[in-house]
């Protein structure tokens, strides 16, 4: 069951379809794309933009899960351990997060974290020397803490690993609920403008991943999936890795020395929107004169100001509202607290901002906005209204 519905599907990407670190091309054919050599059907450009269509409109909140009563809980603590407290979207999840829970007279706090396992563990001890009785993991993988969750098991404490997980991923070991994410889904859509814009030439793609992240992989191997499926013989994708910690300085390099090799690309696709605001520099002094597009995910507010104040190479970004995220994160949260059954992997709807409906986000944009009204939906099922 899950909280919130949205306009489509996620795709199911096996073991064995995904992909290691490292840089690496891999060019894809197409069942339906005609012979070898040749460029994406007519077929699949109609079908990339009716997608582009589709999740272009604003999503409705929708509900089937049990109502709660949040009203005892007031006194208890949840502690958040994002992946790192410098990204505005995990700030603005942590802001909504705590929103929340102000509301429901829960006290929360959020661990800060510059992506090193050792903050996390740190954060760990804290929450359980605060006798926390939720202890949200935003980001930092499970299995890379498997210790610090088995002494929080102990001490009574339960996990939730938000935002780390496609529905379509199993449960990782130690965790209580997840919320999910429609990862690959946004994947595939990232590839679907590529091809939609291409019109029928050969998509060249340049993904840029964050390999220690838990969707980054599966990500890659749902776009390498898409083109295969989508686009024709032609088509390539080549791949980089940038950690976390090292976007602001690394980014732009890697992709600029991908540019130089390869005269071809002409779309870049940085599976988090964060990587983005460092590609139109590289792609100024390495492809000066190419038109080389941008496609990524997460709809960051000052990202989306990209498309809006024009000039960018960025001509879309998958949104998703940390907005959402926090609220049906805090929902699972406020389940495992009262000893309900947690929901299964809700996941916040996906929409696709382009320039021409960015202003739908806010003008300048605002972190939730364009996604509909769910904070009445939210109120309504935990008894606040």
């Amino acid at each position: 069951m899950r909280t919130l519905t949205t306009l489509g599907c996620a795709a199911v990407i096996g073991a064995a379809a995904l992909t290691g670190c490292g840089s690496s091309d891999d060019s894809g054919g197409s069942a339906s794309g005609g012979g070898a050599g040749s460029d994406v059907s007519a077929e699949n450009v109609q079908y990339a933009k009716d997608q582009i269509a589709k999740y272009s409109a604003v999503p409705k909140f929708e509900s089937d899960a049990e109502p709660i009563d949040v009203s005892s809980l007031k006194g208890k603590t949840v502690y958040s351990i994002p992946i790192t407290t410098s990204i505005p979207f995990y700030k603005d999840g942590e802001a909504a997060m705590a929103a929340a829970a102000k509301k429901a007279g829960v006290t929360y706090v959020t661990f800060p974290s510059q992506g090193k396992v050792s903050d996390f563990q740190q954060g760990f001890s804290d929450a359980i020397n605060a006798k926390a009785s939720v202890i949200i993991l935003n980001g930092p993988l499970p299995d890379t803490l498997q210790p610090q969750i088995r002494a929080a098991e102990k001490a009574g404490v339960k996990i939730i690993a938000a935002h780390e997980e496609d529905p379509t991923s199993p449960t990782p070991k130690g965790v209580d609920a997840v919320a999910a994410g429609e990862f690959y889904n946004a994947a595939r859509l990232m590839v679907d403008k590529a091809i939609a814009d291409q019109n029928g030439k050969p998509v060249k793609a340049l993904a840029i991943s964050a390999d220690e992240t838990r969707p980054s992989k599966g990500m890659v191997a749902a776009m390498k999936d898409e083109l295969a499926k989508r686009c024709g013989s032609k088509c390539s994708l080549t791949v980089t890795n940038v950690p976390v910690a090292d976007w602001a300085t690394k980014v732009q390099p890697q992709v600029q020395s991908e540019l130089n090799r390869d005269g071809e690309i002409n779309t870049i696709l940085p599976i988090y929107d964060s990587m983005a605001q460092y590609t139109d520099p590289a792609i100024r002094q390495a492809a000066r004169g190419r038109t080389v597009n941008v496609y990524s995910f997460n709809g960051t507010p000052s990202i989306n100001a990209l498309m809006q104040k024009g000039g960018s190479n960025l001509k879309m970004n998958v949104g998703e509202s940390p907005t959402l995220i926090g609220l049906l994160t805090m929902d699972q949260a406020f389940r495992l607290m009262l000893g309900k059954k947690p929901l299964d992997k809700p996941t916040a709807p996906l929409r696709v901002f382009t320039p021409e409906n960015v202003d739908e986000a806010g003008t300048p944009p605002v972190s939730g906005k364009g996604f509909g009204d769910v904070d009445a939906g939210y109120d309504t099922l935990w008894g606040l209204k």
